[in-house]
C-alpha cells in the first residue's frame, strides 16, 4: 500500500513566557511517554492502561464524536474517546452527561484516581480553534495523553473496551499535549467525519438502512474499501479522479443489479456531491466524496472520488 506520508506541522507562535507559567505545566512537566500506534493499542489495550502514550492518527469531532482512530487499522469494537485534561472542556454533545455548551471545568480532570494536566500553548490553542470553526471534522494530530482502557467485556458477538464517551462506548485518551496537528488548507478535500450521514433522504419516511458507510472511522473495516478505491484510481482507473456520477453508479451495480438508476444531482461542491434516485417508494441516497484522510494513502496529491454513503428510505405514502 503506497502512503503518501505527510509532515505533521506544529504551529509555532512566539515564545509566550507569561502564557506558559499560567496556562497549566509546561512540554518539560510531562514525563516520557510510550511511542504507540493505533493498531498497537487496540490489540491489548490492557498493556497501555495508566501509560502516558504518544500516538499520531486521526482525531474526529462533532456531535455524539470526539475520539481518535486509524482507517488501515482493521479493528472491530474498539474506540478511543478523547477528553482534555486539566480544566478544559471540549465542548462535545453526547451522553451522559457530555460536555455541551462547556469549554472548562471547575477542578482538574481526575480519572480512576488519577489527576491529569493539560499543556494550554499555542498549539493546543490553536487545534481547540480549529474544533470549534468545523463543527465535524477530522484532524490529522500527533498527541499525548495518558491511556485508560476502560472495562473489557465479552459476548457472543465478541469482545469490547467500554466504559468511557458516548454510552460508554469506548478506551479513554485524555489529552495531555496536542504535540502538532496538520492544517485544513486545501478546498477540494472533505474533512468531515461523518461521510454523508447526516444528508437530507428526500421524504419523509417510515424506515431507513444503511448500505454503505465509509468513514474514517473505520466501523466493521469500511474505511479499507475507500483506501482500495483509491489504489484502482492511482492504478489506472483515472475517471475515479474526475467522474463522481460514475463513481456514484459504479456503486449501486451491486446493490441494485440489472437496474438502471436515473440519479440527480442535489449537492456539488469540489469536495463532495450528493445524489438521489426515486424507485417506486424508495428514495436512494448517495454521497460521494473526496476524504481528506485518503491524501494519507494517495500516490500523489491527487484524491480519488469515493462512494462514502448510501442509504436507502422507504417514504411514507
Amino acid at each position: 500500500m503506497a502512503h503518501a506520508l505527510k509532515v505533521l506541522i506544529p504551529v509555532f507562535i512566539g515564545a509566550l513566557p507569561v502564557i506558559a507559567q499560567t496556562a497549566g505545566p509546561s512540554r518539560n512537566d510531562i514525563s516520557k511517554p510510550h511511542e504507540v500506534r493505533y493498531c498497537e493499542l487496540s490489540r491489548n489495550p490492557s498493556a497501555y492502561n495508566h501509560e502516558l502514550v504518544r500516538l499520531t492518527a486521526f482525531v474526529t469531532h462533532g456531535f455524539e464524536d470526539f475520539q481518535i482512530t486509524e482507517p488501515d487499522c482493521p479493528t472491530q469494537r474498539f474506540s478511543v474517546w478523547l477528553m482534555y485534561g486539566g480544566k478544559a472542556e471540549s465542548n462535545t454533545v453526547y451522553c451522559c452527561p457530555g460536555e455541551a455548551g462547556r469549554e472548562t471545568r471547575s477542578d482538574l480532570l481526575t480519572v480512576e484516581g488519577v489527576q491529569i494536566p493539560l499543556v494550554r500553548d499555542p498549539t493546543f490553542q490553536q487545534f481547540n480553534e480549529l474544533l470549534k470553526k468545523e463543527h465535524d471534522t477530522t484532524v490529522r494530530s500527533t498527541v499525548v495523553g495518558k491511556f485508560f482502557s476502560g472495562t473489557k467485556e465479552t459476548v457472543d458477538t465478541g469482545t469490547f473496551w467500554r466504559g468511557f464517551g458516548h454510552m460508554g462506548c469506548c478506551s479513554l485518551l485524555v489529552i495531555q499535549r496536542i504535540e502538532s496537528f496538520e492544517p485544513h488548507t486545501r478546498t477540494d478535500l472533505d474533512y468531515t467525519a461523518e461521510a454523508g450521514w447526516y444528508e437530507d433522504e428526500g421524504c419523509k419516511w417510515a424506515s431507513e438502512r444503511d448500505l454503505i458507510h465509509v468513514s474514517v472511522g473505520n466501523w466493521n473495516g469500511a474505511a479499507q474499501q475507500g483506501i482500495a478505491q483509491q489504489e484502482k484510481a492511482d492504478q489506472g482507473q483515472t475517471w475515479a479522479f474526475t467522474n463522481p456520477q460514475r463513481v456514484a453508479i459504479e456503486s449501486l451495480k451491486l446493490l441494485y443489479p440489472g437496474q438502471l438508476p436515473a440519479l440527480h444531482n442535489v449537492k456539488k461542491t469540489s469536495a463532495r456531491q450528493v445524489f438521489r434516485w426515486r424507485s417506486e417508494n424508495k428514495s436512494v441516497v448517495i454521497v460521494v466524496a473526496r476524504p481528506y484522510w485518503l491524501s494519507f494513502y494517495a500516490a500523489s496529491s491527487s484524491v480519488a472520488w469515493v462512494t462514502t454513503m448510501v442509504k436507502e428510505a422507504e417514504c411514507k405514502q
